[in-house]
């Protein structure tokens, strides 16, 4: 160990431990079971860090409202949506067990319909394996802190399409989403509105969020997004027809003309 462990507590209440190593002795840790102890636990090798997460009720709250959210926001604006559970996400050629644990990963459209393929086909094995090959489309992480820095490049190094991170605070109704476009080489880029989920903006999520929370059943959990959606989508139609040209009448220069 390089550095001494550091304790953060985040702004959701979770706590967060930090340690540094080199990357090899990462790779001998990741063979111990750490999900036992600690619900989200991640061995980054890349940048030298041990993140032991213990969740807060309020973040465990939030990871699963964000499943929600995004299984029928996903369902009606691309076609198709997966979520994975407890993702250990790695790079080509890093050593097995290490890798990155977001708070909830999902497939989207294209990746999602692939992965139901491979589950189809081939059964568990085989969707294992799509996992092991394919990156999630989004990332969500519901609780920032400095230990994260880095994250964000590391995911799009993965080749995961999109981040997106809430702040929140515990003991307030303080509730804001930030979305960052990803991908290999390129720095992350905010986002006024998703890409993976087209027109869904932040706030749009914030209010997804609340109309979740405050949802008793299954049925009125997925009205709260679907109330969300339907606005972006009138919203969407409507921006298109204001822009939208009036076309020229084909014969518009000759009736102009005046005979002479």
């Amino acid at each position: 160990m390089h550095q001494p462990a550091t304790t953060h507590v985040g702004p959701l209440g979770s706590t967060i431990h930090v340690l540094r190593a080199d990357a090899g002795t990462i790779a001998e840790l990741a063979a111990i079971d750490w999900d036992r102890c600690f619900r989200r636990v991640c061995l980054d090798p890349v940048r030298g860090v041990i993140a032991l997460t213990a969740p807060s009720n309020l973040h465990e709250d939030l990871t699963k409202i964000f499943d929600d959210i995004v299984d029928a926001a996903g369902s009606t604006l691309a076609g198709a949506s997966k979520g994975l559970r407890s993702p250990r996400l790695r790079g080509r050629g890093e050593p097995p067990g290490t890798g990155m644990e977001p708070d909830c990963a999902f497939y989207v459209g294209k990746r999602a319909r692939g992965y139901l393929a491979a589950l189809t086909e081939g059964g568990e094995a085989a969707a294992e394996a799509f996992i092991e090959r394919t990156a999630p489309d989004l990332v969500v992480e519901v609780e920032i802190t400095s230990a994260d820095a880095g994250k964000a490049e590391r995911y799009g190094e993965m080749e995961v399409r999109e981040l997106w991170r809430l702040h929140g605070r515990k003991g307030t109704r303080e509730l804001r989403a930030e979305f960052l476009a990803l991908g290999p080489g390129s720095a992350p880029r905010n986002l006024a509105a998703s890409e993976v989920l087209p027109g869904l903006t932040p706030d749009d999520v914030c209010d997804a969020v609340e109309g979740v929370r405050l949802s008793p059943t299954l049925a009125e959990r997925m009205e709260a997004v679907a109330r969300i959606v339907r606005r972006r989508q009138r919203a969407s139609v409507q921006v298109r027809e204001e822009r939208a040209p009036y076309p020229a009448h084909p014969f518009q220069a000759e009736s102009d003309v005046t005979p002479g």
